[in-house]
């Protein structure tokens, strides 16, 4: 028999098929998230990227990423691609635009993930381009993920999955067989490692890697029905180890950050069993109140078997591997357990370990694709009334694009959508300051104001809002008597739970009171609230925070001639939190006193301050230069009790 060479992949008609098929995967999901273009500013956009314009050359822009706070490896990766776009602040389509081509090469990546999947078991190649597909298409329309592509911030959400992707996929490509030989899959597994590396710089999730390639590679015994760990199994299990090794400690929390956050140890252990359930509930059937970005706010309060949540948590942690061992008597259920594994451990950096909010949307991103997998690649697998399940599945992936179209609609139109996220969520603080944000916006500061004064009134009471009301009432009339307003915020101080971004507003509040006189407000009473907050356990948590109150009783003791006291504030708030700004006035307060135990003081506090944001190093060094040469220019106490004896001309000393 004569065997006809085949065509090369580029000539045959399967080449096309795939290229057809990326083509109307980017097109399906760029016409499903393209009406949020316009793209909304929010809350924690403006708190973690405000600061892009002050990048104006390649020093400040690599200062600006080195800086990145948001986690423990500072994410400089996914803070290098906001970098690159600050001359569109704030403008939030054209960051947007961008994490929707990232959710784009997410799709697609996972398109090749689910293909080769679908190769290892045995399924042909029409069937691996039509599964492929409909997973990376059903997925990337999940409604409940959309917040992952609409916060802009969480860009860094999407580059870390996209890392983990990329490196999911090279593993498949370089393993091999599973029978390959032990540098083959030790060549996998360092391709694994630089992706997880790339993914963990870009946010601290990317160390999840080593979980999903854990599950992928039981999946491949399991196709192979290969009773012994391979080579790479054993490794990635004792990764996996590593893993959770290294965040036990950090499941005990520190006092303050209980105090900040505003749930206990009870609460945040207790949430994961409760939040893992709603999250299944969310991403399958979803519902309008699934979508709204500000749900997470009261979750905890709200949720009356809170108690119960430990032991579900327990429960669904441990169902994965009953599952695998129930696989022992039918290999079905170990895919189960594969499946469970893949969403549940995939959520294990939640905040029942990580100081984090008890609740986001976005933690689902990665988790979910097991759960579209199973989906898609069970109903394929029907063979009775297999047409009938088949336009199930169709009807579902068009119930969920369909919902995701008019959610990114809804994110598009930016009144429409304040109003009808703070109508969902009347209690959200962050609701109605993106709501007051588009009416300050439209109608102006005044109205603003009297929305935050109603829902302050009405739904909830707020250390933020109180002040922020009393800012924007000395800026608008400022001839009126605001004490009322003055004794209100103090009580909330003194009574209301933590807000870090309250604090903020003092120095807004002072710049106001000492530019123009607000009547009832004078700068001893911004003084007092700066020292009502100092008084507060959970404000005296915040380092920074207490610097800043610290900085304004300062000003407030200079405004009366009280020098000395002015430097003693300031002294305790470089001990608190060192800035650049606070050391080099001190500095010249001192030099003015001529107060050389002051310069010493400051000399020793600086010689281990770390770099502080904003500042280069040439700048704090020269700061240190600048303390070093004002100490020589004043005597020591020894010299001036012990002058060095003086000789007159012609002298002849011995």
């Amino acid at each position: 028999m004569v065997l006809r060479a085949s065509k090369p992949a580029w000539k045959g008609g399967f080449f096309f098929v795939c290229v057809a098929t990326v083509v109307a995967l980017i097109a399906g999901i760029w016409f499903i998230f393209r009406p949020a273009l316009p793209g909304i500013l929010h809350f924690d956009d403006l708190g973690n990227l405000s600061a892009l314009p002050t990048i104006v050359d390649r020093e400040s822009a690599w200062r600006w990423i080195q800086e990145g706070r948001a986690g423990p490896f500072g994410r400089p990766l996914a803070l290098a691609t906001f970098a690159l776009q600050h001359y569109e602040w704030p403008r939030p389509a054209a960051f947007l635009q961008w994490n929707i081509a990232l959710h784009i090469v997410n799709a697609l990546l996972v398109f090749w993930l689910a293909v080769l999947v679908a190769r290892r078991m045995g399924e042909t190649a029409k069937r691996q381009i039509l599964i492929g597909f409909a997973v990376a298409f059903a997925w990337a329309v999940l409604p409940f993920l959309n917040t992952s592509v609409l916060f802009i911030v969480q860009r860094m959400a999407l580059l870390s999955s996209a890392f983990m992707l990329a490196g999911l996929v090279a593993y498949l490509k370089i393993r091999g067989a599973i029978d390959a030989s032990w540098l083959r899959q030790l060549g996998a597994l360092a391709a694994l490692a630089f992706f997880g590396l790339l993914g963990l710089f870009s946010k601290e999730n990317g160390a999840l890697i080593v979980v999903y390639a854990l599950v992928l590679e039981l999946a491949l015994l399991t196709v192979a029905r290969e009773r012994r760990l391979t080579f790479s199994a054993v490794f990635l299990l004792l990764a996996c180890v590593c893993l959770l090794a290294g965040l036990t400690p950090r499941a005990v929390w520190h006092a303050c950050v209980e105090l900040t956050r505003g749930f206990d140890l009870s609460q945040r252990l207790g949430s994961q069993g409760i939040l893992l359930a709603g999250y299944l509930k969310a991403l399958l059937l979803p519902l309008p109140t699934d979508l709204n970005p500000f749900r997470f706010e009261f979750l905890l309060r709200d949720t009356p078997a809170l108690q119960w949540g430990m032991a579900i948590w327990g429960v669904l942690m441990l169902l994965p591997l009953l599952c695998w061992w129930g696989g022992r008597w039918h290999v079905g259920w170990r895919w189960v357990g594969l499946v469970l594994a893949w969403f549940f451990y995939g959520h294990l950096m939640e905040s029942g370990w990580l100081n984090l909010e008890p609740y986001f949307a976005h933690r689902n991103y990665l988790p979910a694709l097991g759960l579209m997998f199973a989906m898609v690649y069970g109903i394929s697998l029907v063979r009775k009334a297999a047409t009938l399940w088949r336009c199930i599945l169709v009807a579902y992936i068009v119930f969920l694009a369909g919902t995701t179209w008019m959610n990114t609609s809804l994110w598009g139109n930016r009144s429409l959508a304040s109003e009808i996220w703070s109508m969902e969520q009347p209690r959200s603080v962050r609701a109605i300051l993106n709501l007051a944000y588009d009416v300050e916006r439209t109608q102006g500061g005044a109205q603003a104001q009297k929305l935050l004064d109603r829902f302050v009134a009405d739904e909830r009471d707020s250390v933020g809002l109180r002040l922020q009301g009393l800012v924007s009432g000395c800026a608008i009339d400022p001839g009126t008597d605001h004490s009322a307003q003055l004794l209100e915020v103090k009580r909330a101080i003194a009574t209301l739970p933590y807000e870090g971004w309250a604090t903020d507003l003092v120095e807004k509040l002072m710049d106001a009171v000492r530019s123009k006189e607000c009547k009832g407000v004078s700068t001893n009473e911004v003084a007092a609230i700066a020292a009502a907050f100092i008084s507060q356990p959970a404000y005296q948590c915040s380092r920074p925070a207490v610097h800043n109150m610290l900085w304004i009783l300062g000003l407030v003791a200079m405004d009366h001639g009280d020098v000395q006291t002015a430097m003693d504030f300031y002294l305790k708030g470089l001990k608190e939190s060192p800035t650049y700004s606070m050391a080099s006035f001190y500095l010249d307060l001192a030099s003015q006193q001529g107060d050389r135990a002051a310069i010493e003081e400051l000399r020793t506090l600086l010689k281990n301050a770390p770099l502080p944001r904003g500042v280069t190093r040439l700048e704090w060094q020269d700061l240190r230069k600048r303390v070093e040469d004002q100490l020589s220019a004043y005597p020591t106490t020894d010299e001036i009790e012990n002058p060095r004896p003086s000789f007159s001309e012609g002298s002849n000393p011995r």
